[in-house]
């Protein structure tokens, strides 16, 4: 279940970056891509968020749990066309590897 959950989280992260560039240019497929990734990132953050820590008031649980809202928040201001949408998304993703360091790693294991 570990890899399966690194794979979706590697996944996720690519096609955000894939998505945003395509954005960028102008793409329609930027957006079905960034979804894509945005649903990936959303559903990896939920099955690895533990509801435990959550309800025993962890602060570090909550703001992850918060970032799950807001990062599907940033993904309803793409639709709905709003003016700051990079730079929403461009806060959740720095927000989503504050909360989540640990993942992030160049080591080799």
């Amino acid at each position: 279940m570990k890899k399966t959950l690194n794979i979706t989280y590697t996944i996720s992260t690519i096609l955000i970056i894939i998505g945003a560039f395509l954005i960028l240019e102008d793409n329609f497929y930027g957006i079905i891509i960034l979804t894509l990734g945005i649903l990936f990132n959303v559903l990896y953050r939920y099955l690895t968020l533990d509801l435990n820590l959550v309800k025993k008031p962890q602060w570090l649980e909550i703001l992850r749990g918060f970032n799950i809202l807001f990062t599907i928040v940033v993904l309803t201001g793409f639709y709905l066309d709003w003016e700051q949408k990079i730079n929403l998304l461009i806060v959740a993703i720095v927000l989503d590897l504050l909360l989540n360091l640990k993942e992030v790693s160049f080591k080799k294991r």
